[in-house]
């Protein structure tokens, strides 16, 4: 058995707090708070791609948002609130994307009583995902050998794609229960996920700045 140090599942925590509580206050400090140190993090981490999406994917929504709120609203201050709380949100999907290994994290919540059949059901999905767009490639191919093309909207591929998906539930089934899989066994674990006290201190630190943040605002 291995012991292996994980801030996944807190970091998730974190994140799920702070998206319920941005969701429900109007704090334009803490908004660019968020914005400011998800930035620091992906640097950190040299996430080049998230933070490129951190500033771009949310700017024309969040322009929009403004706009219409400063056109058509009573209080453009509220628009300011809106943009910065459109940038906070993203910055938060950046961060989870980048910062969060899912199956990691699943793993986690298995050993936490999560139902062994529904994080293993996801994990499928996530492992089957190459192997889709494998799928449609080859798809795509002998379609055009008929003389037939397939565009992403195509709903005979989405058609073929759900048989296929289909086809291998039952293979996926049969494996996980030739190896021994039991919804109600108890399981063991060869990798035992433990939270990292550094990162545990350093994200209650974060989260005690945020909270005084929105005291104070």
């Amino acid at each position: 058995m291995s012991v292996t140090k994980s801030s996944a599942l807190v970091l998730s925590g974190l994140l799920l707090l702070l998206t319920i509580e941005l969701s429900f206050t109007s704090s334009i400090q803490l908004n660019w708070f968020v914005v400011l140190v998800s930035a620091l993090y992906l640097i950190s981490k040299k996430k080049w791609f998230g933070l490129f999406g951190l500033v771009f994917f949310p700017l024309i929504p969040a322009l929009g948002t403004y706009w219409s709120v400063y056109l058509y609203g009573n209080n453009p201050d509220y628009g300011l609130v809106l943009v910065s709380r459109t940038f906070a949100f993203a910055a938060i999907g950046m961060v989870f994307a980048f910062g969060v290994d899912l199956e990691e994290l699943l793993l986690i919540l298995e050993q936490k009583k999560l139902p062994a059949s529904f994080v293993y059901g996801i994990l499928v999905v996530l492992h089957a995902m190459p192997v889709i767009q494998r799928e449609i490639v080859a798809l795509r191919e002998a379609s055009l050998f008929r003389g037939k093309k397939l565009h992403f909207y195509s709903p005979l591929m989405y058609l073929k794609v759900i048989f296929v998906a289909n086809h291998w539930r039952d293979s996926y089934t049969e494996a996980m229960f030739s190896r021994g899989f039991d919804e109600e066994g108890e399981r063991t674990h060869y990798t035992q996920y433990k939270v990292c006290p550094k990162s545990l201190a350093t994200l209650g630190v974060l989260t005690v700045i945020s909270q005084f943040i929105l005291i104070i605002t």
